[in-house]
Parts: structure tokens; sequence; C-alpha cells
């Protein structure tokens, strides 16, 4: 078999083939030529997705007949000029394959005349065979039009979708680029103009692009640390959805893709969130050039960071900081709002018959029981709830008192949540599920398993951030035989775990030996314990800082609270719902399902029609 050099065309089409998959490959290739330009106005415009025509004018330093002869020759660019650029490019474009990739799948025409040249210049270029520039008239700027696709290449276009489905590829890759450019006009041409002006806030460009509903419920973010800079908007949890689509990262104006930042992103908002949900986020990087190769994808669409863990870090602060700022809602989240009329008990004309014994004697049998309290009754805080009560453990916890002069006293600040020395007249257990008391403004409805959850683990939180996390030692080790590979992983971070309060020995051949673990956490199976450790391990990676070891305790809290199902006394609930006056976040639980839902008194009279 003998070797042979290809010719330029095929090169060029191999090329292609990885340069230009689809009408939004065009798209985002010359709208970054635009950018790169110097534009301060780009349009776009698209025939059957793409397929027929991408049009793309812009006001930039136009090309002379010079370099237009040059622009469509393999490895040919105006952005580097010696191995050193490529070490801190700031372009969006530097390999000059692009253009030579679209013009031997397509036919292009390229209208170009810089500003202050007296007549403009026009070449075109037809599945590879590149025409003499000729003089033309244009105006300043730059004119690129791409039509049919993949005439040339009849397997590849029939892969390409229907007009639809590539036109929102198109819009797709335009909107990102609108985001990462304010300070840019850029116009969408089409049924639906889309029309942003030079110039305009984040806030603005996002109204445009995803609606009102949207923009007014961002968080902005803004970080700078180690010589990297967050800033952006991030949504507020309650506009959380159901996909990935509008967690978008631009770094130093470039959008890019990295699965480790989405990963940063999603836990910073995993006490927010429920399982399945995903956060709105437009975060911006900026840093160093030359902390970062972008010279990575073909597509330029991922990066590499020199230092990625302090990027993860830094970006997993940055929105930790801003969601922790955004207004406290305390016990707040999740609550109906006051012109809303849950389906459950929206009014209804007439009257149903009822169900027998719904309000009369014995109606809270069959899993409702209520339990009162003294009116004179002030609640103090548990430092931990009886070791055999389901709620917890601690030696010393306090039962509900007569009196409590440190809680009485006028000089002590209330605490965030229930008022210190709330008088409770009643709390009511439903099906052994839900809490019901009466607030100031109305009433209240707890999931009592996710309170405690949350209560458990901000208590662990607390203690590991103090280094003070108390461990329940086993008065027999227990042996727990494990696979090679994950012994060498305990092994390793066997230091960090304990300083979490997971006592771990090596004790020869596959097995450790559990000698203690943390003393909130005794309603689980110790075993079970360092098992669930071993998978969130396997899976989320190993841990490199401490915030990684803590966020293990998100599902330990969560195995280790009170269940549905549970029945809890009148002391284990007073002291289950004053210990949520101290929480940090008691709007949720570890994993972002709601604790509370609160219910005003005018609320209850508009349902039942006592208001008009």
């Amino acid at each position: 078999m003998v070797i042979r050099i290809l010719p330029p065309e095929v090169i060029n089409q191999i090329a292609a083939g990885e340069v230009i998959e689809r009408p939004f490959s065009i798209v985002k290739e010359c709208l970054e030529n635009s950018i790169d330009a110097g534009a301060t106005r780009i349009e776009l415009e698209l025939e059957e997705g793409g397929k027929s025509l991408v049009r793309i004018r812009d006001n930039g330093r136009g090309m002379t007949p010079e370099d237009l002869e040059l622009a469509f020759v393999s490895h040919a660019t105006s952005k580097l000029t010696s191995l050193a650029d490529l070490d801190a490019i700031i372009s969006l474009g530097f390999r000059g394959e692009a253009l030579a990739s679209i013009g031997s799948v397509a036919r292009v025409r390229v209208l170009s005349r810089p500003e202050g040249s007296e007549a403009g210049a026009e070449i075109r270029v037809d599945g590879g065979k590149i025409s003499p520039v000729m003089p033309a008239a244009a105006p300043p700027g730059t004119l690129f039009e791409v039509r049919d696709l993949f005439y040339n290449v009849p397997a590849r276009r029939r892969f390409l979708r229907t007009p639809q489905g590539e036109r929102a590829r198109c819009v797709d890759v335009f909107t990102k680029l609108a985001l990462a450019n304010p300070e840019l006009g850029f116009v969408l041409h089409g049924k639906r103009e889309l029309r942003m002006e030079p110039g305009e806030e984040l806030s603005v460009r996002v109204q445009k692009l995803f609606g009102s509903k949207l923009s007014e419920q961002m968080l902005p973010v803004q970080l700078e640390r180690g010589g990297i800079v967050v800033q952006g908007l991030v949504g507020d949890p309650d506009v959380a959805r159901r996909d990935r689509t509008q967690m978008q990262l631009f770094l130093n104006g470039r959008p890019f893709q990295d699965r480790g930042l989405v990963r940063a992103i999603q836990d910073a908002f995993q006490e927010y969130l429920m399982g399945g949900k995903f956060p709105v986020a437009f975060l911006f990087l900026s840093m160093d050039p030359a902390r970062v190769d972008v010279n990575v994808h073909p597509q330029k669409s991922e990066v590499r960071f020199v230092e990625q863990r302090l990027v993860f870090s830094v970006l997993r602060q940055a929105v930790k900081e801003a969601l922790e700022g955004r207004a406290k809602r305390i016990f707040s989240r999740g609550a109906v709002s006051e012109g809303a009329t849950p389906e459950a008990i929206r009014p209804v004309t007439g009257f149903p018959e009822l169900p027998q014994g719904l309000f009369g004697r014995g109606a809270m049998g069959g899993g409702l029981s209520a339990a009162p309290s003294s009116p004179e009754t002030p609640l103090r805080s548990p430092s931990m709830l009886p070791g055999d009560s389901p709620l917890g453990s601690g030696e010393d916890a306090p039962r509900v008192a007569d009196s409590s002069p440190a809680f009485q006293s006028p000089q002590t600040p209330p605490p965030r949540g229930f008022v210190h020395g709330t008088r409770v007249h009643r709390f009511l257990q439903v099906k052994n599920l839900y809490l019901i008391f009466e607030t100031e403004d109305g009433i209240a409805v707890v999931d009592q398993h996710a309170l405690h959850e949350r209560v458990l683990y901000e208590k662990l939180l607390a203690e590991y951030r103090a280094g003070t996390v108390k461990v329940q030692k086993l008065l027999i080790p227990m042996l727990v035989d494990l696979t090679p590979a994950d012994k060498e992983l305990l092994i390793e971070y066997q230091e960090r775990f304990a300083q979490a309060g997971l006592l771990l020995e090596d004790f020869g051949g596959n097995s450790i030996k559990l000698e203690g673990y943390p003393a909130a956490l005794r309603r689980i199976d110790p075993k079970a314990l360092v098992e669930g450790f071993l998978e969130e391990l396997r899976e989320e990676g190993r841990p490199q800082e401490p915030e990684d070891v803590r966020d293990r305790f998100h599902h330990a809290a969560c195995r280790a609270a009170i269940m549905a199902g549970d029945k809890l006394s009148e002391d284990e609930i007073a002291m289950l719902i004053e210990a949520a006056s101290k929480l940090e976040h008691p709007d949720n639980c570890p994993h972002g399902r709601p604790t509370v839902l609160n219910f005003s008194l005018n609320q209850l009279e508009r349902w039942f029609q006592r208001q008009l």
C-alpha cells in the first residue's frame, strides 16, 4: 500500500467534519470572527434553519483584498504570530481552520470593506474552489453568506435535522454569544425579531432572551479570589428546571462547557433543590489567559484549567454566597402566595356531604393527635434530644420547663425563626408525618422528617467547622470487609474522615476497623454509614477540601432523621420546633425539599369566603 499526501480539498473536507458539524457551527465561527473583528453590531439571518442560508453582517474592521485572498487558506489567521501567543490567547478564534472548512462543504460569498477604504472587495468559494477577489461596493464591515451546506457531501446533509431543529441550535449559539458580550449589539432576523442594544445590563439581556418572569428572580453573583473573578446571575431555587440547558458558563467572554464546574454550581445549590432539579445560572469567569488552555476541542467548546480545583472552589463559593445573601425567608419557602387558592381547598358552591365524624367527637382519632401544652410555657432550646427518642441523642437534653430566665431576658435578641418565648397552645401531629401549629399570623404545616434532617445536618456542620464533632465510640469495634480499591480510598482519606467523626483503622487484608462515628448519627447502622461514604466517594470523586467531606453529611443526616410514621411526644415536638428557630437555613432540608408551609389568617379567611 502506497502512502500518499491527500489533496487539499480532501484535507479540508476531513477538517470540516471536525469543525463544521451543523449550521450552528457556521453561526458560531462567523459570529466569533465578527466579535474578534471589533464589531459593535452583528446581525444574523437564517433560511431553513441555516441549511439553505446563513447570513451574518457586522460593522467590524473588515478585510482588505489581500486578507480575503488568504482567508480561505488552511491555517491562515490574523490572531496568532508565534507559539507564545497560543499560551495566552484572548481572541475567540485562532486556528485558521473554520473558513477553509466552511468553504469546502458549502457555497460561500464574503463581501468586506475596511473602514477608511473607498471600495470593498468580494470573494466566492464553491466546494473548496476559490474564485479571484473582485472589487465591489460595500459598507464598512463584513457580510458573510453561506448557502447550501453539505450540498457536495450528501451523506452529511442527510443527517441534518428539520429546519426548526437546526434553527433552534443556531439560536442557542446566538443567545450564548449575546449573553457573553453585553457590550455589543445583536439582531436576529426572522418572524420573531430579537434585538439587543449595545451596552445593556446582563439582567436586561436575560429578560429579552428568557422572559421577565425569570429575570425578576435572578440573584447577583460577585466574587474575586486567587486571581479568579466570578460574576453574573443565578436563579432563585424556585425557578429551577428539569434540565441543565440554562446553566451557562463563560470564560473571558467565551462560552464553554465543563462538567466539573457544572457540578460546582449544583453543589452550591444542593441544600436548596430536590433531586432531578437543576439551577439556572449565567456565570462569567475572568482570569489570566495563561492559566487556561482553550486549545482542547476542535470547536473550542471545552477548556482546561491549570488550577481546576481552585476554579471549582471559587465558583462554588461565589454561588453559595449569592444564595446565602438572598432575603432570609424564615420558615416560608413554598408558602402559598397571598392570591393563590390551593386546588385541594378551592371554594365550591353548595355543601357537599361531609364524612361522618369529620368535625364531631373522635374526629381527631385515626392519625391526628393533639398535644396541648401550658399557655404560659416558653420553649427552651435543646442541645440535643433524648437518646431513646426518635429525634436523636444527647445525655443533657433539657425537657420543656416552666421558665428559662436566659430566654426571658429582654436583653437577649430573638433568634431567626420562632420568636424566643413564643407561647405554644397546641401541636397537632397528622398521620405521624406532619406537624401543625399556630403562628402569629396563621398556621404552619411542618414536614417532621425534612425539618429534623436540617437540624441534624446543621448540628453536624457546626461541629465539623469547629473541629468538635462528637464521636460515639463503639464498645466492640466493627470490622468492615472491602474491595482493595475501596480500602485504598478510605485509608487514603482516613485523617479527613476522622475530622468528620468517622474513626477508621486498618485491620489488615481487605478489612478496616470502625471504632467510632458521629454521635448525632447514632440512628444509622455504622456499617451502612461507612458504605454510604464509600458510595459517594466513588460517584463524586475524592475529597480535596473540607467542603467535599462536609457535603457527605447530607445523606447521612437524611438517614439519621426521624422518619415518616414516627410518633412524637409533646416534648419531642416542642424541642424540634425550638431547634428550628436556631437554624441558618430552616426553609429546606439539605436536599432542597421544603420543611414548612405557612398559611396566613388572611389566606384562610379568603379560602373560607369570610373575606370578599
